[in-house]
């Protein structure tokens, strides 16, 4: 099936507005998780992918070392695979769909399972972070401190929210 006829397929589903692609990526978000579907050069399989943010230096070393260990013939990621944008040190989750046999059935599961996957490693990321802080020296009256984000965690202007309290994790 084609990818957009497997999207417009989707988002009727999902009760959503036609989605439109940007530069080729369609982007939803899921209880806050931002993800994209783009359809690789061939046309034969589509790739979603979603993007964690890189712990604290100090643990990033061990966060390393759990996806690595997760990308072992793919046992810790559900079928997808881990890699790092080079440009913003973020974790990209990547998982393929073959097209010539998807079904929407199909390609809701693949959603829903590929989300729960990327909302455990975001968990994972931000305990990571968590305990970083934790164990960071403080004075006897200093506490740690975030900066900010520019916009909430989770949020992207072109994403579509889809599946509002789905995720089991």
């Amino acid at each position: 099936m084609k990818l957009e006829t497997l999207i417009t397929e989707f988002a009727a589903a999902a009760g959503m507005e036609n989605p439109v692609a940007v530069e080729g990526v369609w982007k939803f978000s899921a209880d806050g998780h931002v993800f994209g579907v783009v359809e690789d050069g061939s046309g034969r399989d589509a790739w979603i992918f979603g993007e964690i943010p890189a712990p604290s230096p100090d643990r990033e070393d061990s966060f390393r070392k759990a996806v690595l260990e997760a990308n072992f013939f793919m046992r810790g990621t559900c079928g997808a695979v881990f890699s790092i944008n080079p440009e913003s040190g973020a974790y990209t989750l990547m998982r393929f769909l073959p097209l010539d046999t998807a079904t929407l059935k199909e390609f809701l599961a693949f959603v829903e399972k590929f989300v729960n996957t990327l909302a455990t490693w975001k968990k994972i990321s931000d305990e990571t972070q968590d305990a970083a802080e934790a164990d960071a020296p403080q004075g006897p009256s200093e506490a740690p401190t975030r900066i900010p984000p520019e916009r909430p965690a989770g949020e992207d202007d072109g994403a579509m929210p889809i599946f509002p309290g789905m995720l089991r994790v």
